[in-house]
């Protein structure tokens, strides 16, 4: 082997071993990020059974079909916040959760909050049929196949995630929830200010 094939080679394997260390670097970094929570913050919402993540976790995006047949993603919800809501028409909590849902949309308007309810397993027809039968205005994502249901690792309904208007999940409920709560309220609106 020539002297220049081999000094190219030590360069080559040299660059990509420095490449290498950078990523697992940059990516131990990105992963033990705290999320951006005062300890007040924290409080409140520990207040409202709202569980804060100990590290920074970006909301994975994703596609759904809407009830009018329109695809949707969650990136499009961006700069306001999000009630990302797990639940199906079989399970009796998530039916009774609905109301609080619906109170927090229309309370907060969806300028500032979208409340976004994937139906796990549910069709779209059964979202609309579920969705008219409650007086339900909010976006409901059909997951047929519980694609979204997978990529949030859901085991149990209904389950809530709170989504900050930067896309940093900064809460998580499992089960029923005062979603209407003028706390709550109050948490979102100081944040968006």
């Amino acid at each position: 082997m020539s002297s220049f094939k081999l000094i190219f080679l030590k360069i080559s394997w040299s660059s990509f071993i420095i490449l290498l260390a950078l990523f697992a670097f940059n990516s131990a970094a990105a992963h033990s990020k705290k999320v951006d929570l005062t300890d007040e913050e924290r409080k409140i919402l520990n207040s409202l059974r709202i569980t804060p993540p100990s590290m920074w976790i970006e909301a994975h995006d994703f596609a759904g079909e809407l009830q009018d047949g329109s695809t949707v993603n969650l990136k499009d919800y961006h700069h306001r916040f999000v009630l990302l809501n797990f639940w199906a028409t079989w399970c009796v909590p998530c039916v009774k959760e609905m109301p609080d849902l619906e109170k927090a949309y229309q309370q907060m308007g969806p300028k500032k909050l979208i409340v976004l309810a994937v139906g796990m397993g549910e069709d779209k027809s059964s979202s609309l049929k579920f969705a008219e039968k409650h007086g339900l205005t909010f976006p409901m994502v059909a997951d047929p196949k519980m694609d979204i249901t997978r990529l949030y690792g859901v085991k149990s309904i209904p389950v809530t995630y709170l989504i900050d208007p930067y896309g940093v999940i900064i809460g998580r409920a499992l089960g029923i929830r005062d979603w209407a709560s003028p706390e709550l309220f109050d948490f979102m609106n100081s944040r968006l200010d």
